[in-house]
């Protein structure tokens, strides 16, 4: 009897029409795995003689997402976009994959919409205000509802915003309530400027002891549940890092580089977003480690001066920059550990990356049931210069 739970025919109620898992019609068994074999197979394409043979199965695969983006259209319809159509939102419908606490909130919130009295936006015509519902929640029982809005036209409007978000904020019992307003017509589930109604703004999350604030505008692992598995991979991966300096490259909100950095003498994070950069301040300052962080793009940066021994590269789905794959190369650390959540992209740089170093091991972490993404894990250990004759 397999150890993986078989599929059931109500995961889904609409897996025709919503394309936010995709593979939910597969058992678990044979998606990790097509996770591996999928892995292989662009190794394979790129002409690279890798074999991943471990993948790291999730623990939970039902209602293991801490974040969904809940899309609110100009008839109040509330829920996620149609497969391939974005201007459709199916109405009332949230995800399997989703937190229960989401399920819970996303129920209130919509109800919500129906007796704000506020308008919804219209995506064509650029009008109305109510645009998304992003509902986080954490696994220590900490929520946030991000409710994001066009810009109100005059502060009669501003006040009735303020007003129905604080009754929401009173009906849903959320720990805080933010009002993000997108003062563009660019259709993002963010907005440029965040008020607090309740609450602090922020909810907190702890990954095998380790605390991390998170903002609503940051970034962070997407399953908590699995995020202490990848955690520990990387370490592992990372090695000894006593008396070295370690280089966290795309650190968010310092997930790794807080967690890790009380083993190393120095840790350096970089990252672009800098709200996120705020939150791994904090996150390093509530954790008592000392971590240096620039807010700065990765390939912008000159970091190569900075004597890094072992470099962590998590880059965003579209991988690197092909300028800082030419630093990271042109640095040569003794160590690299690449966290790839697109592992077509990584088997394009992994290309470059073998002509310099070895592969010390590779791992797979199912971060995303139900969906074809998978966490790549990779140890790269530098190739020693070669003997002159």
């Amino acid at each position: 009897m397999s150890q993986f739970p078989t599929l059931r025919t109500n995961l889904c109620p609409s897996p025709d029409l919503c394309g936010s898992c995709g593979w939910s019609h597969i058992p678990y068994e044979k998606q990790l795995q097509q996770k591996l074999s999928d892995i292989n197979g662009s190794f394979a394409i790129k002409k690279l003689r890798y074999t991943v043979e471990e993948i790291i199965a999730a623990g939970k695969t039902e209602h293991y997402r801490n974040r969904m983006d809940f899309v609110i259209d100009f008839q109040g319809k509330m829920g996620l976009r149609e497969k391939g159509k974005w201007w459709s939102v199916i109405d009332d419908h949230t995800c399997f994959l989703g937190d229960v606490k989401i399920e819970e909130l996303f129920k209130i919130t919509r109800d919500w919409t129906k007796t704000a009295g506020l308008t919804f936006f219209d995506r064509k015509a650029h009008t109305g205000l109510l645009r998304y519902a992003v509902i986080r929640a954490t696994s220590i029982g900490e929520s946030m509802i991000t409710v994001v809005t066009s810009a109100p036209k005059d502060e009669i409007e501003r006040s009735s915003v303020v007003k129905a978000l604080q009754d929401l904020a009173e009906v849903s019992k959320a720990t805080t309530v933010v009002w993000s307003i997108n003062h563009t017509i660019t259709d993002v589930s963010f907005g440029d400027e965040l008020i607090t109604i309740t609450g602090d703004g922020v909810i907190n999350e702890n990954i095998g002891g380790v605390k991390y604030r998170i903002s609503p505008n940051a970034f962070f692992q997407t399953n908590s549940h699995m995020a202490a598995v990848l955690l520990d991979t990387v370490r592992e991966f990372a090695g000894d890092l006593t008396g070295k300096t370690l280089m966290d490259l795309y650190c968010g909100t310092g997930f790794f580089a807080v967690a890790m950095a009380g083993h190393a003498k120095k840790t350096i994070g970089v990252e672009l977003n800098p709200d996120a950069i705020r939150d791994a301040k904090v996150n390093a300052e509530i954790n008592k480690v000392d971590v240096t962080f620039h807010d700065v793009a990765t390939e912008k940066f000159d970091w190569m001066s900075l004597g890094a021994d072992v470099v962590i590269l998590d880059p965003p789905r579209s991988g690197m920059h092909d300028k800082a794959l030419a630093d990271v190369i042109a640095a040569k650390p003794e160590r690299i550990v690449y966290v790839s959540c697109n592992y077509k992209n990584f088997a394009r740089e992994l290309q470059q990356l073998q002509l310099h170093y070895s592969i010390e091991s590779m791992r797979a972490v199912d971060m995303f049931p139900h969906t074809p993404h998978v966490e790549l894990i990779t140890s790269l250990l530098r190739r020693p210069p070669a003997v002159q004759a």
